[in-house]
């Protein structure tokens, strides 16, 4: 065994980074004030900034970021703070429309307005069904309509008598049944009815119908008569009714309109067709008794009243539904949809049941976001959008025509459609739309759409991470304080923020740089103030916040410990001391449910004569990714752009992962594989207690890879389970080191000299460090220095070349 390297070992300061002394001037986050404004997202901002500035159609907002990022809270909040200083959006209402009443009519009101009309229409209407039946039955109104129906009474009497004794003189009677007129027979003075007529002799009864069909003849002008006195009783009453109920109906209707005039044109064009229509159709106030006691004082049933629809409830028709209120509202409207349906988005329709069926009309309708945003924002999750059918396609077409139209097909998808009952009339839209998502919704609705780019024109792109800055790090100090005075959690002493912006480094993956994912550090300090409180102290501090990272941990470990003791017991196989040929341990990471760990994985190589070149046996057997696959590849051009310059490579290689039944994926152990194929080739054994990671080209350079931490934590349990002895340690890329943020327990070995990280960046250094022995370099004359180990490789190569050729002449020999 080769004395332990120690040209590449890092310090322990080179392990994670600690903040300067002076960063954090205050004892804890109590004494810190609020925080105002956004941290770390400059580039998001500016491009929100710049969205909301523009009016013009289409620059609507699409955020994408990690889930986490606070792009949700953050937006929502810019949102809010911006529509405070910005007008009062519009009602919005929906009434009748009297000249094509299967289209309602939307109309926009000041805010507050709505509201009125509707009271004032709801009262005006009770008050027209008491007001206009009293008229019409009390006073001169109720004299006039008693002349009109006695006189019409007269008329139809002197036609009645007219007509009975045009039948007496053809030996008839004429009688009267329910208001109509029936004629007779007569037989030896007494009426026949039609039954005792057919016992009559066929003579006699020939006779009597000859009669009645000539009075039927004669009784036409007598029926023309009758209808023309009907029409004109009608018309005369109900010019008569309405000369009576117009100047009070007139000047009720003129107070209204006095309280809407200088607020909305649209509402005083309103009021003018509501009276013109209430005084056409003055009988929908009259209740059907009136009619009928006018019915039984006449000898005939009236004509319907001309332009009235008995069917029609004027407490429908006049009825004002305010979709939108704002009398409430302060600023411009700020809406956040969760379910974004399309009836959700652009409105719907209800149904009441009715004896025909079910029925809608422009008081069931309602009203969508959009409705609720117009004049405002409205913020959306595109995910949610994109789930739910035809919710997509719905606000483009909103968007694109800048109106929004209520769709029955929208309702909601356990109500029945009724296609063509109604098309209310659509609303001018003017709103700005944000989309919160993920960049691959984002670039997957930018290339298949191609109405996306035209109506989102903005990106506000949501860093994962931000750099550590003082100024960025006494911002995540303030924000932290004021989460936890809304949420009454203890102030956070200093030593507790500096192991915060520490976490956040971890989970941003570099020294100098901490994560935007404000959920992750929410729920951290919600942990740690609860173990904070537990402890009884008056602050939350480092301790607190270690305490609730190694409880978080322990809670998602089981999988971790399970494969750490299949390691332990053996059955898994990783050797941690001595050294090995064509053996070397590298590192694999598992991300399960969030919670990534490493654990060491054996991988071996064996050369031999023969020309297949290097097997990965894993790819032949289809348990590799493309990745993985690459790098593989990419070993192999290392090998040949090396070694096989004079001349062609002649042997056969197989490398695999020992025990691993998984499909394996990534370029990270592209590094170790070459490692161990060249042990094999050189016959140097490898250092089997330094695990290796990290990616390699084509020219030997070793590249940065992830998870790195974890990696290194996971073979650190590993060998400190079975006790460090200075020998063990990880062989990382240099460009890794700015990645480096490890747990105290490691920096602390590696601080004692029992446990060793190494970082190189190119395979001859590594090859250095896990031999001990030197890589050599390429003398003038092509050749590689003595005994080094590139030396020791071109030999072995040239042998199984040599060998390959006397393989080929003896097969020659036989052959000839």
């Amino acid at each position: 065994m080769k004395k332990k390297h120690t040209k590449h070992r890092l310090k322990p300061s080179d392990l994670t980074f600690h903040l300067p002394s002076g960063w954090l001037n205050f004892t804890t986050t109590k004494e810190l004030g609020p925080h105002d404004g956004v941290i770390g997202q400059e580039r998001a901002m500016k491009a929100v900034e710049t969205g909301l500035e523009i009016p013009t159609r289409g620059y609507n907002i699409f955020a994408v970021g990690e889930p986490g990022s606070g792009k949700t809270s953050t937006l929502k909040r810019i949102l809010t703070a911006k529509a405070e200083n910005e007008p009062i959006g519009q009602d919005l209402c929906y009434i009748y429309n009297f000249s094509s009443p299967d289209r309602p009519q939307p109309m926009l009101l000041p805010a507050g307005e709505g509201r009125k009309l509707a009271k004032e229409m709801e009262r005006l209407v009770k008050e027209l069904k008491k007001m206009i039946p009293r008229i019409l039955l009390e006073g001169a109104s109720g004299h006039i309509r008693a002349g009109i129906i006695a006189e019409t009474k007269a008329r139809a009497d002197e036609l009645t008598i007219k007509a009975s004794r045009v039948a007496n003189d053809l030996g008839l009677i004429l009688q009267e049944s329910e208001n109509a007129l029936h004629v007779l027979p007569l037989y030896r003075g007494k009426p026949l009815t039609e039954s005792k007529m057919e016992q009559l002799p066929d003579r006699t009864r020939r006779r009597m119908e000859k009669k009645i069909i000539e009075f039927q003849e004669k009784a036409e002008s007598f029926a023309y008569a009758r209808r023309q006195l009907e029409i004109d009783h009608d018309e005369r009453v109900r010019a008569a009714e309405i000369r009576a109920i117009t100047p009070i109906v007139e000047e009720r209707f003129r107070q209204v309109s006095s309280m809407f005039m200088g607020v909305s044109d649209e509402v005083i064009t309103y009021l003018d067709e509501v009276l013109n229509h209430c005084i056409e159709n003055y009988h929908l106030f009259v209740q059907d008794e009136q009619d009928s006691d006018e019915q039984d004082s006449l000898p005939f049933a009236l004509l319907e009243p001309s332009g009235g629809d008995s069917d029609e409830d004027p407490e429908i028709l006049y009825n004002v539904n305010v979709l939108i209120d704002r009398s409430q509202e302060t600023g411009a409207p700020v809406v956040v949809e969760r379910i974004p349906t399309a009836a959700a988005l652009c409105g719907a329709f209800e149904y009441r049941e009715t004896p025909g069926g079910l029925s809608t009309d422009h008081t069931l309708l309602r009203a969508g976001a959009l409705h609720q945003a117009n004049g405002g924002y409205l913020l959306l999750q595109a995910q949610e959008l994109l789930s739910h059918e035809n919710s997509w396609n719905s606000l483009k077409r909103a968007l694109r025509h800048k109106e929004i139209a209520i769709d029955e097909g929208m309702g909601h998808g356990d109500r029945p459609k009724l296609a063509g009952a109604l098309k209310p009339g659509a609303v001018a839209l003017n709103t700005k739309v944000v989309l919160v998502g993920g960049h691959e919704i984002y670039y997957i609705l930018n290339m298949e759409d191609e109405n996306f780019g035209r109506l989102f024109k903005i990106l506000a792109d949501f860093e994962p991470s931000m750099a550590g800055t003082k100024t960025n790090v006494m911002k995540m100090a303030r924000f932290a304080g004021q989460v936890c005075r809304e949420e009454g959690y203890l102030p956070i002493h200093r030593s507790g923020v500096a192991r915060l912006v520490e976490y956040a480094a971890r989970r941003a993956a570099q020294k100098h740089k901490m994560i935007t994912k404000q959920a992750a550090l929410l729920d951290l300090l919600a942990e740690a103030n609860m173990v904070a409180v537990k402890h009884k102290s008056k602050s939350i501090r480092k301790t607190d916040v270690d305490e609730a990272i190694d409880a978080r941990e322990h809670r998602h470990a089981s999988i971790s410990e399970s494969v750490a003791r299949e390691i332990d017991a053996g059955t898994i196989l990783i050797k941690s001391s001595g050294a090995a040929v064509g053996q070397i341990n590298g590192i694999a990471v598992y991300d399960v449910g969030g919670f990534a760990f490493g654990t060491p994985v054996r991988i071996t190589a064996r050369t031999y004569v023969g020309r297949k070149g290097v097997v990965n046996i894993d790819r032949e057997v289809h348990l590799s990714g493309a990745i993985h696959d690459k790098g593989s590849l990419i070993m192999i051009g290392y090998v040949g752009g090396r070694f096989a310059q004079k001349e062609p490579l002649a042997f056969s290689a197989s490398i695999t992962f020992e025990q691993s039944y998984d499909e394996i994926d990534g370029d990270s152990a592209s590094s170790a594989e070459l490692y161990t194929l060249l042990s094999s080739l050189s016959g140097c054994p490898i250092n089997q207690g330094i695990a290796v990671t990290g990616s390699v080209n084509q020219l030997g350079e070793l590249q940065p890879i992830g998870g790195v931490n974890e990696k290194i934590e996971g073979v650190f349990d590993m060998c400190q389970r079975r006790g460090l002895t200075g020998n063990e340690g990880v062989l990382i890329p240099t460009s890794n080191v700015k990645n480096l943020m490890l747990k105290k327990e490691v920096i602390e070995a590696v601080r004692k000299g029992v446990f060793n990280i190494y970082a190189v960046s190119s395979i001859d250094e590594g090859i250095e460090v896990l031999t001990g022995i030197k890589a050599g370099k390429r003398l003038a004359n092509g050749t590689w220095e003595k005994n080094s180990i590139n030396y020791r490789v071109q030999q072995r190569l040239n042998e199984f070349v040599s060998s390959t050729r006397d393989d080929i002449r003896s097969a020659l020999n036989c052959e000839l």
